[in-house]
């Protein structure tokens, strides 16, 4: 049963991500022209679609409203069958619909899509309480919803994997020296971080221990189904560190909330005790939530 409020947490923090890309950016930011592209939203094909072509191009800051209360609706927790659907809306909207979407937006509108089965399954009315054991929680509906995650954990498990081997093929990553270049380029970071950054990668040996260390956790990520269950803490430990890095050094704050949550669906398994026995946060034990139920087998 998968059921529980840590799938409400996972929902959760993908809408904030969003909440906050369209709660700190303005309209023009988001929606600004792009030079052989043209205006956005651009609102052609299945991006028409999209919550922000619903409203005229006048009222965008309209939409952008109508957005937050959905994501905040989702953050509440209710009706998970309904808000599931919507927040499968507003993340399309957002990575189709304004200028520059970066690659959370793109990879939240993806998890939240692989969601809606386990929302439309759903049988709770607010997703931050534990499925009640009965004749709602049919098989079939409990199959479906299982799949739906499992499928999550393969398309992140695939994410890293395409992450690791485009890299791979990069002169910069494989010689070692990408980080020196981006820490002294122009989508580097600036000021006292600039500075610190330099000292790091302008030593080649820390350097080429960086890019590569990047790699290797990529790859552990890309493999994380196939080892077992004892070391999926250290994997998401890892993880939260390279998408930390990212963040401070590159500035891409919603990339990390997204993958925070991506990383959390990919290293917990299936039968942990957070999807069997519900998550609270006064005895929420973080450690062993990584460790399978000794009831069940699958530590996927």
């Amino acid at each position: 049963m998968v059921w529980s409020p840590f799938i409400g947490l996972i929902r959760s923090i993908l809408a904030l991500g969003s909440v906050l890309t369209l709660l700190f950016t303005s309209s023009d930011s988001l929606f600004r022209p792009v030079l052989g592209v043209g205006s956005y939203p651009l609102c052609r094909g299945v991006e028409s679609w999209g919550l922000f072509c619903v409203f005229p191009r006048e009222q965008l800051g309209l939409a952008k409203f109508v957005a937050i209360i959905i994501l905040l609706l989702v953050i509440s927790g209710l009706l998970p069958q309904l808000t599931g659907i919507l927040h499968w809306w507003v993340a399309f909207s957002v990575a189709s619909g304004i200028s520059i979407p970066d690659g959370g937006d793109q990879i939240t509108s993806n998890l939240v899509l692989l969601l809606i089965p386990v929302c439309v399954t759903d049988p709770r009315l607010n997703h931050w309480t534990r499925a009640a054991t009965g004749t709602l929680l049919l098989p079939s509906r409990a199959g479906i919803a299982a799949v739906s995650l499992a499928a999550m954990k393969v398309q992140i498990s695939i994410l890293y994997f395409y992450s690791m081997t485009g890299k791979m093929f990069q002169t910069e990553w494989a010689e070692g020296s990408a980080l020196y270049y981006i820490g002294s380029g122009f989508f580097g970071p600036s000021g006292t971080l600039k500075d610190a950054f330099a000292l790091l990668s302008e030593n080649p040996l820390i350097s080429i221990g960086m890019t590569w260390g990047a790699l290797l956790i990529e790859l552990l990520l890309a493999v994380t189904l196939l080892t077992p269950t004892r070391y999926r803490l250290v994997w998401f430990s890892l993880g939260c560190s390279l998408h930390i890095g990212i963040a401070l050094f590159l500035g891409i704050w919603t990339f990390k909330i997204a993958m925070f949550a991506a990383l959390a669906v990919l290293t917990v398994p299936m039968a942990s005790t957070v999807y069997i026995s519900g998550l609270t946060l006064r005895r929420f034990d973080f450690k062993n939530s990584f460790n399978p139920s000794p009831r069940y087998s699958n530590d996927v």
